[in-house]
């Protein structure tokens, strides 16, 4: 369902806007996640208005109970995930490929993070990114374009023991890269529920191998 049709059927039904409205108070489950904060704002916050990614809630309150010092993140995509991992990993290197939105974030991106423009273009140069760096790391996270193929050069650029997350995973549109994944030893762990400020269901996907940085 589009979130053009999902809102219409809130909005133009006057007994279930009321009782979405009705969660707006100091003990509902939406204001102690933030939800209503993020809806405000339009971009994903938590309940203090600090930054969070924009994927589910459940995939959000498994890794920052995992994340540690010593981890290294890259991320496809940048923004307000850039800070959230940062401020719980040992550093966050993003690529984006919006030079607008590439400019905005660099002025203020954390001091443990580091940022790469590049231009987009389908199986290029924006997808091998992290192969450039001859480093490996803990975490690869695939929420930018060009998900099926950054699947596919993430496994060149994780460690041994690191974990590939897919955003978005019920797309039928990833099922290629997430297929690869698999057919390469990784199990997929996935995170369904609603995220920051939207109403639709998603799901975020852990794509791991045994003997993972993140203990699955």
């Amino acid at each position: 369902m589009s979130k053009i049709k999902l809102l219409y059927q809130v909005f133009s039904n006057p007994k279930r806007l009321r009782r979405l409205l009705s969660f707006n108070n100091p003990d509902s489950y939406l204001t102690e996640i933030g939800w209503f904060n993020a809806f405000e704002s339009r971009f994903p916050v938590n309940e203090h208005n600090n930054p969070i990614p924009w994927v589910t809630y459940s995939f959000i309150d498994f890794i920052q109970a995992r994340l540690k010092k010593e981890h290294s993140v890259f991320e496809f995509g940048s923004g307000n995930s850039t800070f959230f991992y940062a401020k719980y990993a040992k550093k966050v290197v993003s690529v984006e490929h919006d030079k607008e939105w590439y400019d905005k974030i660099v002025q203020s991106k954390p001091e443990n993070s580091h940022m790469i423009f590049c231009e987009l273009v389908r199986d290029g140069e924006y997808c091998r990114i992290p192969l450039t760096l001859k480093e490996k790391f803990d975490i690869i996270i695939v929420d930018g374009r060009d998900r099926v193929n950054c699947c596919k050069q993430a496994i060149n650029a994780v460690s041994d023991t690191g974990v590939i997350v897919l955003d978005d995973s019920e797309r039928e549109g990833y099922n290629e890269g997430m297929d690869f994944l698999k057919d390469k030893g990784y199990k997929q762990l996935p995170f369904s529920g609603i995220s920051p400020g939207l109403f639709y269901r998603k799901s975020t996907s852990i794509f791991y191998r045994p003997d993972n940085c993140l203990d699955i």
